[in-house]
Protein backbone atom coordinates (compact mmCIF):
# COMPACT_ATOMS: atom_id res chain seq x y z
CA UNK A 1 0.00 0.00 0.00
CA UNK A 2 3.28 2.23 0.53
CA UNK A 3 3.98 1.50 -3.30
CA UNK A 4 0.36 3.01 -4.44
CA UNK A 5 0.94 6.31 -2.47
CA UNK A 6 4.50 6.70 -3.37
CA UNK A 7 2.67 6.48 -7.09
CA UNK A 8 0.18 8.85 -6.19
CA UNK A 9 2.80 11.29 -5.51
CA UNK A 10 5.01 10.63 -8.40
CA UNK A 11 1.69 11.35 -10.49
CA UNK A 12 0.39 14.73 -9.00
CA UNK A 13 4.09 15.69 -10.31
CA UNK A 14 2.31 15.05 -13.95
CA UNK A 15 1.12 18.82 -15.22
CA UNK A 16 -1.40 18.74 -18.39
CA UNK A 17 -1.80 22.24 -19.49
CA UNK A 18 -4.86 23.07 -22.12
CA UNK A 19 -5.97 26.02 -23.94
CA UNK A 20 -9.78 27.82 -23.62
CA UNK A 21 -11.56 30.28 -25.19
CA UNK A 22 -14.85 31.75 -24.44
CA UNK A 23 -16.24 32.90 -27.83
CA UNK A 24 -19.20 35.12 -26.67
CA UNK A 25 -17.37 37.77 -24.59
CA UNK A 26 -14.66 37.47 -28.07
CA UNK A 27 -17.58 38.42 -29.98
CA UNK A 28 -18.32 41.79 -32.01
CA UNK A 29 -21.83 42.02 -30.99
CA UNK A 30 -20.37 41.59 -26.61
CA UNK A 31 -17.13 43.86 -27.32
CA UNK A 32 -19.74 46.66 -29.54
CA UNK A 33 -22.54 46.56 -26.94
CA UNK A 34 -20.20 46.77 -23.96
CA UNK A 35 -18.36 49.60 -25.30
CA UNK A 36 -21.59 51.64 -26.33
CA UNK A 37 -23.24 50.50 -22.67
CA UNK A 38 -19.76 51.54 -21.32
CA UNK A 39 -19.92 55.06 -22.76
CA UNK A 40 -23.47 56.27 -22.31
CA UNK A 41 -24.21 54.72 -18.62
CA UNK A 42 -21.09 54.49 -17.18
CA UNK A 43 -20.29 58.16 -17.72
CA UNK A 44 -19.37 60.31 -14.49
CA UNK A 45 -23.26 61.54 -14.99
CA UNK A 46 -25.04 58.77 -15.67
CA UNK A 47 -22.96 56.98 -12.68
CA UNK A 48 -24.79 58.86 -10.21
CA UNK A 49 -28.07 57.87 -11.48
CA UNK A 50 -27.08 54.47 -11.64
CA UNK A 51 -26.23 54.13 -8.29
CA UNK A 52 -29.08 56.00 -7.11
CA UNK A 53 -31.22 53.40 -8.80
CA UNK A 54 -29.67 50.60 -7.99
CA UNK A 55 -30.97 47.39 -6.03
CA UNK A 56 -29.76 46.87 -2.54
CA UNK A 57 -29.08 43.28 -2.64
CA UNK A 58 -26.78 44.33 -6.66
CA UNK A 59 -24.81 47.18 -4.49
CA UNK A 60 -24.16 44.30 -1.50
CA UNK A 61 -22.43 42.28 -4.22
CA UNK A 62 -20.21 45.09 -5.40
CA UNK A 63 -22.15 44.96 -9.34
CA UNK A 64 -20.44 47.93 -10.75
CA UNK A 65 -21.93 49.58 -13.77
CA UNK A 66 -19.53 48.04 -16.18
CA UNK A 67 -20.71 44.50 -13.81
CA UNK A 68 -24.26 45.80 -15.23
CA UNK A 69 -23.09 46.18 -19.03
CA UNK A 70 -21.77 43.30 -19.32
CA UNK A 71 -24.63 41.26 -17.83
CA UNK A 72 -26.84 43.22 -20.19
CA UNK A 73 -24.34 42.66 -23.58
CA UNK A 74 -24.38 38.98 -22.63
CA UNK A 75 -28.34 38.61 -22.64
CA UNK A 76 -27.64 40.62 -26.05
CA UNK A 77 -25.07 38.57 -27.35
CA UNK A 78 -27.39 35.14 -26.39
CA UNK A 79 -29.84 36.32 -28.49
CA UNK A 80 -27.83 37.22 -31.52
CA UNK A 81 -26.45 33.72 -31.15
CA UNK A 82 -29.70 31.82 -30.47
CA UNK A 83 -31.12 33.76 -33.45
CA UNK A 84 -28.49 32.62 -35.92
CA UNK A 85 -28.86 29.09 -35.02
CA UNK A 86 -25.11 29.30 -33.36
CA UNK A 87 -24.50 27.37 -30.28
CA UNK A 88 -24.98 29.73 -26.77
CA UNK A 89 -21.60 30.60 -26.18
CA UNK A 90 -19.73 31.30 -22.84
CA UNK A 91 -18.48 34.82 -21.42
CA UNK A 92 -14.83 34.77 -20.04
CA UNK A 93 -15.30 30.86 -19.38
CA UNK A 94 -18.57 30.66 -18.02
CA UNK A 95 -21.98 30.19 -19.15
CA UNK A 96 -24.71 32.82 -19.04
CA UNK A 97 -26.89 32.70 -16.09
CA UNK A 98 -29.76 34.51 -15.16
CA UNK A 99 -28.79 36.23 -11.55
CA UNK A 100 -31.23 36.27 -8.95
CA UNK A 101 -31.38 39.16 -6.18
CA UNK A 102 -27.99 39.84 -7.73
CA UNK A 103 -26.71 36.26 -6.88
CA UNK A 104 -24.77 34.99 -10.30
CA UNK A 105 -25.31 31.85 -10.26
CA UNK A 106 -27.92 31.56 -7.69
CA UNK A 107 -28.32 26.68 -7.88
CA UNK A 108 -24.73 26.86 -7.41
CA UNK A 109 -24.38 29.11 -4.42
CA UNK A 110 -26.88 27.46 -2.50
CA UNK A 111 -25.81 24.10 -3.45
CA UNK A 112 -22.76 25.17 -2.21
CA UNK A 113 -24.08 26.21 1.31
CA UNK A 114 -25.62 22.75 2.01
CA UNK A 115 -22.28 21.43 0.97
CA UNK A 116 -20.54 23.62 3.59
CA UNK A 117 -22.96 22.41 6.57
CA UNK A 118 -22.80 18.99 5.71
CA UNK A 119 -19.08 19.52 7.11
CA UNK A 120 -20.36 20.30 10.19
CA UNK A 121 -20.51 16.78 10.64
CA UNK A 122 -17.26 17.03 12.41
CA UNK A 123 -19.09 17.76 15.75
CA UNK A 124 -20.86 14.31 14.88
CA UNK A 125 -17.77 12.50 14.94
CA UNK A 126 -16.42 14.73 17.74
CA UNK A 127 -19.11 13.38 19.71
CA UNK A 128 -18.80 9.49 18.83
CA UNK A 129 -14.95 9.53 18.70
CA UNK A 130 -12.67 9.97 21.27
CA UNK A 131 -9.71 13.06 21.15
CA UNK A 132 -6.95 9.77 21.42
CA UNK A 133 -8.23 8.33 17.86
CA UNK A 134 -5.01 7.67 15.13
CA UNK A 135 -6.61 9.45 12.81
CA UNK A 136 -8.74 12.22 15.60
CA UNK A 137 -7.11 15.77 14.37
CA UNK A 138 -6.33 14.80 11.19
CA UNK A 139 -9.86 14.84 9.89
CA UNK A 140 -10.54 18.03 11.94
CA UNK A 141 -8.02 19.46 9.72
CA UNK A 142 -9.40 17.96 6.44
CA UNK A 143 -12.92 19.53 7.87
CA UNK A 144 -11.66 22.90 8.02
CA UNK A 145 -10.16 22.74 4.55
CA UNK A 146 -13.31 21.47 3.53
CA UNK A 147 -15.86 24.20 5.22
CA UNK A 148 -13.41 26.56 4.33
CA UNK A 149 -13.09 25.91 0.65
CA UNK A 150 -17.02 25.75 -0.16
CA UNK A 151 -16.99 29.10 1.82
CA UNK A 152 -15.56 30.54 -0.73
CA UNK A 153 -17.30 28.61 -3.36
CA UNK A 154 -20.77 30.41 -1.90
CA UNK A 155 -18.62 33.68 -2.22
CA UNK A 156 -17.74 32.75 -5.88
CA UNK A 157 -20.76 31.80 -6.68
CA UNK A 158 -23.03 34.90 -5.43
CA UNK A 159 -20.69 37.28 -7.43
CA UNK A 160 -17.81 36.64 -9.91
CA UNK A 161 -14.69 38.91 -9.15
CA UNK A 162 -11.16 38.21 -10.03
CA UNK A 163 -10.35 37.60 -6.27
CA UNK A 164 -13.36 35.66 -5.80
CA UNK A 165 -12.63 33.54 -8.82
CA UNK A 166 -9.13 32.85 -7.34
CA UNK A 167 -10.10 31.56 -3.59
CA UNK A 168 -12.46 29.45 -4.92
CA UNK A 169 -10.39 27.82 -7.38
CA UNK A 170 -7.47 27.53 -4.93
CA UNK A 171 -9.49 26.70 -2.12
CA UNK A 172 -11.22 24.32 -4.44
CA UNK A 173 -8.07 22.13 -4.76
CA UNK A 174 -6.97 22.42 -1.36
CA UNK A 175 -9.74 20.04 -0.81
CA UNK A 176 -8.86 17.88 -3.43
CA UNK A 177 -5.19 17.55 -2.73
CA UNK A 178 -6.26 17.03 0.93
CA UNK A 179 -7.80 13.74 0.42
CA UNK A 180 -4.56 12.12 -1.08
CA UNK A 181 -2.79 13.54 2.33
CA UNK A 182 -5.74 11.96 4.40
CA UNK A 183 -5.09 8.70 2.49
CA UNK A 184 -1.21 8.76 3.63
CA UNK A 185 -2.25 9.21 7.32
CA UNK A 186 -4.34 6.58 7.10
CA UNK A 187 -2.38 4.09 5.35
CA UNK A 188 1.37 5.18 6.90
CA UNK A 189 -0.18 5.23 10.17
CA UNK A 190 0.49 9.04 12.50
CA UNK A 191 2.62 7.41 15.06
CA UNK A 192 5.30 7.39 13.33
CA UNK A 193 4.69 11.09 12.28
CA UNK A 194 7.47 11.43 9.30
CA UNK A 195 6.72 8.87 7.01
CA UNK A 196 2.68 10.70 6.31
CA UNK A 197 4.99 14.06 7.12
CA UNK A 198 6.53 13.42 3.99
CA UNK A 199 3.60 12.99 1.72
CA UNK A 200 1.80 16.17 3.17
CA UNK A 201 5.50 18.29 2.12
CA UNK A 202 4.88 16.70 -1.55
CA UNK A 203 1.37 17.60 -1.60
CA UNK A 204 1.66 21.21 -0.20
CA UNK A 205 5.04 21.94 -2.69
CA UNK A 206 2.93 20.77 -5.48
CA UNK A 207 -0.21 22.98 -4.44
CA UNK A 208 2.03 25.82 -4.00
CA UNK A 209 3.30 25.36 -7.25
CA UNK A 210 -0.21 24.70 -9.21
CA UNK A 211 -1.07 28.06 -7.31
CA UNK A 212 2.09 29.92 -8.28
CA UNK A 213 1.43 29.06 -12.10
CA UNK A 214 -2.24 29.90 -11.91
CA UNK A 215 -1.35 33.55 -10.39
CA UNK A 216 1.88 34.31 -12.12
CA UNK A 217 2.09 32.66 -15.38
CA UNK A 218 -1.39 31.89 -16.52
CA UNK A 219 -4.89 31.29 -15.02
CA UNK A 220 -5.91 28.28 -17.24
CA UNK A 221 -9.32 26.50 -16.52
CA UNK A 222 -8.75 23.83 -18.37
CA UNK A 223 -5.28 23.56 -16.65
CA UNK A 224 -7.07 23.75 -13.58
CA UNK A 225 -9.63 21.03 -14.30
CA UNK A 226 -7.26 18.54 -15.39
CA UNK A 227 -5.09 19.04 -12.34
CA UNK A 228 -7.99 18.94 -9.61
CA UNK A 229 -9.76 15.59 -11.52
CA UNK A 230 -6.36 14.03 -11.83
CA UNK A 231 -5.60 14.32 -8.60
CA UNK A 232 -8.82 13.55 -7.16
CA UNK A 233 -8.71 10.40 -9.56
CA UNK A 234 -5.45 9.73 -7.50
CA UNK A 235 -7.67 9.56 -4.15
CA UNK A 236 -9.98 7.61 -5.58
CA UNK A 237 -7.62 5.01 -6.86
CA UNK A 238 -5.77 5.25 -3.13
CA UNK A 239 -9.26 4.55 -0.56
CA UNK A 240 -10.49 2.38 -3.16
CA UNK A 241 -7.75 0.36 -3.25
CA UNK A 242 -6.97 0.44 0.64
CA UNK A 243 -11.14 -0.32 0.75
CA UNK A 244 -10.51 -3.55 -0.62
CA UNK A 245 -7.43 -4.35 1.21
CA UNK A 246 -9.47 -3.52 4.67
CA UNK A 247 -12.73 -5.56 2.72
CA UNK A 248 -13.27 -7.75 6.13
CA UNK A 249 -14.48 -4.77 7.77
CA UNK A 250 -18.33 -3.85 6.85
CA UNK A 251 -17.63 -0.63 7.17
CA UNK A 252 -16.00 0.42 3.94
CA UNK A 253 -18.79 -0.01 1.63
CA UNK A 254 -19.56 3.54 2.82
CA UNK A 255 -15.69 4.92 1.88
CA UNK A 256 -16.26 3.37 -1.78
CA UNK A 257 -19.79 4.47 -2.11
CA UNK A 258 -18.58 8.53 -1.24
CA UNK A 259 -15.35 8.00 -3.12
CA UNK A 260 -17.19 7.05 -6.28
CA UNK A 261 -20.07 8.69 -6.35
CA UNK A 262 -18.30 12.17 -6.34
CA UNK A 263 -15.71 10.86 -8.81
CA UNK A 264 -19.24 9.89 -10.56
CA UNK A 265 -20.59 13.37 -9.93
CA UNK A 266 -17.34 15.62 -11.67
CA UNK A 267 -17.88 13.29 -14.91
CA UNK A 268 -20.51 16.48 -15.16
CA UNK A 269 -17.62 18.81 -15.56
CA UNK A 270 -16.20 16.93 -18.41
CA UNK A 271 -19.54 16.65 -20.26
CA UNK A 272 -20.37 20.12 -19.52
CA UNK A 273 -23.26 21.58 -21.47
CA UNK A 274 -25.18 24.78 -21.35
CA UNK A 275 -27.79 25.90 -18.17
CA UNK A 276 -31.51 24.35 -17.91
CA UNK A 277 -33.39 27.35 -17.49
CA UNK A 278 -30.34 29.20 -17.15
CA UNK A 279 -29.88 27.76 -13.96
CA UNK A 280 -28.70 24.42 -13.28
CA UNK A 281 -25.56 23.55 -15.36
CA UNK A 282 -23.12 21.07 -15.13
CA UNK A 283 -20.92 22.72 -12.41
CA UNK A 284 -24.64 23.07 -10.32
CA UNK A 285 -26.03 19.76 -10.48
CA UNK A 286 -22.23 18.14 -9.07
CA UNK A 287 -22.20 20.93 -6.13
CA UNK A 288 -26.22 19.54 -5.95
CA UNK A 289 -25.32 15.55 -5.35
CA UNK A 290 -22.08 16.03 -3.69
CA UNK A 291 -23.37 16.66 -0.11
CA UNK A 292 -24.71 13.76 0.81
CA UNK A 293 -21.42 11.64 0.30
CA UNK A 294 -19.78 13.89 2.09
CA UNK A 295 -22.10 12.57 5.05
CA UNK A 296 -21.72 9.06 4.16
CA UNK A 297 -18.18 9.66 4.97
CA UNK A 298 -18.23 11.24 8.08
CA UNK A 299 -20.52 7.78 8.99
CA UNK A 300 -17.05 6.02 7.67
CA UNK A 301 -14.94 8.43 9.51
CA UNK A 302 -17.12 7.50 13.14
CA UNK A 303 -16.91 4.02 12.61
CA UNK A 304 -13.76 3.65 11.21
CA UNK A 305 -12.42 5.58 14.54
CA UNK A 306 -14.49 3.53 16.82
CA UNK A 307 -12.92 0.40 14.72
CA UNK A 308 -8.86 1.62 15.93
CA UNK A 309 -10.23 2.47 19.08
CA UNK A 310 -11.51 -1.23 19.71
CA UNK A 311 -8.22 -2.58 18.15
CA UNK A 312 -6.12 -0.29 20.51
CA UNK A 313 -7.78 -1.58 23.72
CA UNK A 314 -7.03 -4.84 22.58
CA UNK A 315 -3.27 -3.95 23.37
CA UNK A 316 -2.53 -3.51 19.64
CA UNK A 317 0.68 -1.10 18.79
CA UNK A 318 -1.27 2.45 17.62
CA UNK A 319 1.95 1.68 14.86
CA UNK A 320 0.16 -1.71 14.09
CA UNK A 321 -3.68 -0.70 13.74
CA UNK A 322 -4.53 -1.08 10.15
Amino acid sequence: MELVIILAVLLIGCNITMVTASVGDRSYIYQKCLHNCNNVNCTEENLKKFVQSQPISHSLLQWSCLDECKYVCMWKTVDAFQKDGMPIPQFHGKWPFVRLYGIQEPASMIFSIFNGLSHLSIFYYRKMVPSYTPMYYIWHGASVISMHAWFWSTIFHSKDTDFTEKMDYFCAFSMVIATVFTLACRVLGTVKWYRPAIVGVCCFLFYIQHICYLTFTKFDYGYNMKVNIGVAIIGMLGWISWCITKRRYKYVYKAIISVLGVQLLLLLELGDFPPIWWTFDAHALWHAGSWPFALLWYSFMVDDGLYMIENKQKHILPEKID
